[in-house]
């Protein structure tokens, strides 16, 4: 009968030096100059480091989010019973970049502005 061969062992130093890979927690006698440096775990997964500070325009955008308050919804138009039928405009270059900035300041779909102001013109018209 032929016996089986000892498993070989790997230790860190071949690990490290067959696909140079380091140790994800570092030795514990650095642990003494990580808590002086605020790195209570003494561990950094990522690599990165500490989180900046938020930029001005970000800070400007929640001031001004707090002073407006949340934007208002878009009155939902319910489907109308039936069949719903596409539609296509052209419109030149000026419209168009408009029609963009206007649903993006208002939240809503270009289809949803101008569905509502079809509905607006409607009533107004009736």
């Amino acid at each position: 009968m032929i016996g089986t061969k000892p498993m070989a062992a790997l230790s860190v130093g071949l690990l490290a030096r067959k696909g140079q890979a380091r140790p994800a927690m570092r030795r514990a006698d650095t642990f003494t100059a990580l808590a002086r440096a605020g790195d209570d775990l003494g561990w950094n997964d990522m690599g990165e480091g500490a989180p900046a500070a938020l930029p001005p325009v970000l800070a400007a955008r929640e001031r001004l989010a707090a002073e407006l308050g949340t934007p208002p919804h878009a009155r939902a138009t319910a489907p109308s019973p039936g069949k719903r039928v596409a539609f296509t405009l052209r419109l030149d270059g000026e419209r168009h970049q408009w029609l963009r900035q206007a649903a993006a300041a208002r939240g809503v779909s270009a289809q949803a502005l101008l569905t509502t102001a079809l509905d607006r013109l409607a009533a107004d018209a009736a």
